[in-house]
């Protein structure tokens, strides 16, 4: 296949199979028709199935199903009579798990965004993408490759969007680029989304709602706790409760709900799912990020993201928690706001006796005046791996962009002072996500890349950093309102000539970006 793209490649067969999990969700059944519909406009004829005791039953389900035309079989068994497809590609699941089932092909091709199972081999040219809130934006992202427009058919994009809506509970989840990206390119049957939207909860679902919220329990912050709330305010109490299997969606429902509560200012809301847990957090203050609680909650069991006040994750039990999920969650949250170190800058005078001495490597980073890309003076919506921003275009500010396609704000002096201009192009090939962005009302779109001029670091750009060995929440001296969180394996640092200055790395571009004097 070398560097073929994976929807090419499927050309290749001829007899294909695609497959989702038992009882499929609306993610599932939106990734596999978007590729039942790319495959039959190039020639090809594949069945679409999903195995399992129970067939689809859901309105909502039925409904989308029937509404977008989507030609999938309940089935017991592929290979009945000894048939052996030439190709089985499973889609937001994995082959051979417990609820997707074990049938026999030549071949098998993965397409998921779950985590990876333990101790089983992924099969050559599958796509994974861990960090992705749904199948349905990994679908989108290889259609790009091949420069399939999702928009040619009205079905697939209002398919590929109720899947990504669902998965991540009604959008509130979004985690990388990818999934914002479809969100704001699908041009969906708005009134068919509505009518799917609207008949979401069966009775049995209501149930499941009720039985979670009064299994509620609660984590009153500790006296010195890392967060500092205001006093004159109730909002003093974490809530976390677990609800009975149960589409991911019905989460959101139960969290929103709970941080609706006066005394609740963060909530936690697990479910079985998949090979583990699916958890939805909700905040509601400066103090504490939803993305922050979710990822330390998931630390060294799985993974979590979203935006400021809504995240998500999942918790993989084939890591064998240590206690019921009830008892690990509320020792997750505690830990959060009594074992997270918190620094305000120029406060506080953090240990960096061990700290070693860095400067940046002789790479070529990318900058851009950002009056370059608004000369009119209209805001610049940048989107990027680690989220979107906006910039007001300012002669004094520029955008810097990192090793891996990261984008910061800069003033034009500090600019002057770290970095010297060069004739060299960056690297993008290591970027993992193109940054791009959008200026005025008509959101005119532009990649990053194109406007891109050189720099490098000068030599006076010397740095103390240590690795941190815990989770740390840092008020750096420019923004002491809003905090940046470093995980474990981080690195916190600051200009080799003011110890006031504190900032946080994240590890990786570290390590792409400094090396040791």
């Amino acid at each position: 296949m070398g560097n073929e793209p994976l929807l090419k490649h499927l050309l290749d067969y001829d007899d294909i199979v695609i497959q989702t999990h038992h009882n499929p969700d609306a993610d599932a059944i939106a990734s596999g028709f978007a590729l039942c519909r790319y495959l039959n406009k190039n020639g090809k004829k594949p069945r679409f199935f999903y195995a399992g005791e129970r067939e689809i039953s859901k309105p909502n389900m039925l409904i989308m199903i029937n509404k977008l035309g989507i030609q999938v079989s309940h089935i017991k068994n592929l290979n009945e009579n000894g048939a052996v497809p030439q190709l089985l590609v499973t889609v937001d699941c994995f082959h051979g798990e417990g609820n997707v089932g074990s049938f026999a092909a030549e071949n098998v091709i993965v397409i998921d965004h779950h985590r990876l199972p333990k101790r089983k081999p992924v099969p050559e040219h599958s796509v994974i993408k861990e960090q992705y809130g749904s199948c349905a934006s990994v679908i989108y992202e290889l259609f790009k490759e091949v420069g399939y427009d999702i928009n040619e058919e009205e079905n697939v994009a209002t398919a590929l969007y109720y899947g990504l809506y669902m998965d991540t509970v009604g959008l509130s989840e979004i985690s990388g680029p990818m999934d914002r990206e479809l969100r704001d390119i699908a041009k969906y049957n708005k009134a068919l989304i509505r009518l799917l939207v609207n008949t979401n909860l069966t009775e049995e679902e209501l149930g499941i709602i009720g039985k979670a919220l009064n299994a509620c329990k609660f984590y009153p912050h500790p006296e010195g706790s890392s967060v500092s709330d205001d006093p004159s305010l109730p909002k003093q109490q974490s809530a976390y409760t677990i609800a009975d299997n149960c589409d991911p969606n019905l989460l959101g429902i139960i969290s929103d709900t709970l941080i609706q509560v006066d005394m609740v200012s963060e909530c936690v809301v697990c479910c079985p799912y998949h090979t583990g847990y699916k958890i939805s957090v909700r905040t509601c203050t400066d103090s504490v990020k939803a993305p922050d609680l979710a990822a330390f909650i998931t630390y060294g069991y799985g993974s979590g993201g979203g935006h400021d006040n809504k995240a998500g994750g999942c918790i993989d039990y084939q890591n064998s928690l240590p206690k019921d999920i009830m008892a690990f969650v509320a020792d997750r949250i505690r830990d959060f706001f009594t074992r997270s170190d918190v620094i305000f800058a120029g406060r506080d005078r953090p240990d960096f006796s061990g700290a070693e001495r860095f400067r940046k490597k002789d790479v070529v980073l990318g900058y851009i005046p950002t009056t370059e890309l608004s000369p009119e003076g209209e805001d610049i919506h940048i989107r990027m791996l680690e989220g979107d921003i906006t910039v007001t275009p300012d002669p004094d500010i520029y955008l810097m962009v990192g090793v891996i396609g990261e984008v910061y704000p800069i003033r034009h002096e500090k600019f002057e002072k770290k970095y010297v201009r060069c004739k060299e192009i960056p690297d993008v090939s290591a970027y993992r996500y193109p940054p791009s962005a959008q200026t005025g009302q008509k959101k005119t779109g532009r990649q990053l890349v194109e406007y891109l001029h050189g720099c490098k670091a000068s030599e006076s750009s010397e740095i103390l950093a240590m690795k941190l060995d815990n989770f740390t929440k840092l008020y750096s001296l420019w923004d002491q309102e809003h905090y940046m969180y470093g995980s474990i394996g981080d690195y916190m640092a600051h200009p080799a000539h003011d110890e006031n200055d504190l900032y946080i790395i994240r590890g990786d571009i570290f390590t792409f970006t400094y090396e040791r004097i």
